[in-house]
């Protein structure tokens, strides 16, 4: 059965650890495989899968006649242009945003995500190319098609995708992120579930059309998911190809893909797309492996289906730790005091640091869920959490974050009258693991 081949060789591949797979056509879903504590009905966030979202707003709004694929973008902009700028920013049109090809050498992203407003930030830059001769991927060029949209349609980003695209398809979960001057983040920051996903996919795999309607012009859907331009750096899987807001692979399979192994590959030629969330894979050894048992697994191109096999991981039977308050001298990572309680039949540890106080509930039995503050692409929000507990010579407490690929470890290890906490996650832009060391209160 090759999903079950895939899924075994993404086990035995350290460069991949996947939370789920979903193979559809464009009509049903064919397989799929979600491994526990993770759910169909929880978000995902998306990361740069985002930016195709963004790109296929645009298509929408060419085909109601709000914007034109060759308007220059200084035409959007004439307040937050910059008093001398570049000679090549009057250059760029809205096609070059779409393919990465906005004129910048190097990823500007640090330089300008720290900035207060992103927009103003991106026009200010350097663009040392001609706009259209060379590919440089640019998060900041994605978000300013969000901008550009928020001009024409005088709607957010969000709104405008929830009126034309979301909420025909049934989609109405979904949550985005904002940028500092208040815009609908357009390179990041969207999340939905897995199951939305899906439908996006079916309405990419039949050429804009859902249900019999068409949603974006099919024109409009083959531009976005052919080659419009060669990237300067390729992988074998991966490829050189670039459409608008989709990455062009091997075979001339595109994709959506998002940092630590978030993707959507569209096979249109043997009707299928695959969906994988991770908590972190390469994305070169997640394509080898995708294409390998599921795109090549026979001259047909289809796949078997598969049974779902969820598994879990069994934890151990109660077992003692002191269930009191612990203090902590000033530190960076600002830990104040921890308490452990034990109430209504479940533990809970009370986390107070300097952005107040996290309550995460657990059991050395069974699996617990709760929700805690924690970042997901730029700002902290309250997110769903399944724990799981082990106690050996330490407490552990691992955090599967659903909506994310973060996967929390907590290691509290107790002597005597002294606490010491070690804190690891398992991928992350911002957060550190450390370890402090505290005393009983």
């Amino acid at each position: 059965m090759p999903i079950v081949d895939f899924i075994n060789a993404c086990k035995e591949n350290t460069n991949t650890n996947i939370s789920h797979v979903i193979c559809t056509s464009k009509e049903n879903i064919l397989a799929e495989y979600i491994i526990e504590p993770y759910k169909r009905d929880t978000l995902k966030l998306f990361f740069s899968m985002t930016k195709s979202f963004a790109g296929l707003a645009v298509g929408i709004a060419c085909d109601m006649g709000l914007l034109d694929l060759d308007d220059f973008i200084v035409g959007f902009f004439d307040k937050e242009l910059p008093l001398l700028p570049h000679k090549n920013l009057k250059k760029i049109r809205i096609r070059h945003l779409l393919t990465m090809s906005c004129g910048i050498h190097d990823d500007t992203y640090r330089e300008l995500v720290i900035q207060n407003d992103w927009v103003r930030a991106f026009l200010n830059q350097e663009f040392p190319h001609e706009p259209g001769t060379y590919y440089k991927y640019c998060t900041h060029g994605s978000h300013m098609l969000s901008a550009i949209i928020t001009k024409v349609s005088k709607m957010s980003l969000e709104d405008f995708l929830n009126i034309h695209l979301f909420h025909p398809l049934g989609i109405f979960e979904a949550q985005w992120e904002q940028s500092p001057e208040g815009l609908t983040a357009g390179g990041m920051g969207l999340s939905l579930y897995p199951d939305s996903l899906v439908k996006i996919a079916q309405m990419l795999l039949n050429y804009g059309a859902y249900n019999g309607k068409q949603l974006i012009s099919r024109k409009y859907i083959k531009m976005a998911t052919e080659q419009q331009i060669v990237k300067q750096e390729s992988s074998f899987f991966g490829g050189a190809g670039y459409g608008f807001q989709f990455h062009i692979g091997k075979e001339g399979f595109c994709r959506m893909d998002g940092a630590f192994g978030q993707l959507c590959l569209l096979c249109p030629a043997n009707d299928l797309a695959v969906i994988v969330f991770s908590q972190c894979s390469k994305m070169e050894d997640l394509l080898s492996l995708i294409y390998k048992h599921l795109i090549y697994e026979d001259q047909s191109g289809k796949i078997c289906l598969l049974d779902h096999n969820n598994f879990r991981v069994k934890v151990p039977g109660q077992v003692w730790f002191p269930l009191r308050k612990y203090r902590f001298n000033d530190n960076k990572w600002g830990i104040e005091n921890v308490e452990f309680l034990f109430l209504d039949g479940v533990y809970q540890v009370i986390i107070k640091n300097r952005n107040g106080i996290e309550k995460i509930l657990f059991s050395l039995d069974y699996d617990t869920n709760g929700k805690v503050k924690f970042i997901k692409n730029l700002q902290m929000h309250m997110q769903e959490y399944i724990c799981r507990a082990d106690f050996h010579e330490s407490l552990e407490l691992t955090l599967f974050f659903i909506e994310t690929p973060y996967v929390v470890k907590y290691n509290f290890a107790f002597e005597e009258e002294k606490i010491s906490i070690g804190f690891s996650v398992n991928v992350s832009f911002t957060l550190e693991n450390f370890i402090v060391k505290g005393f009983a209160q």
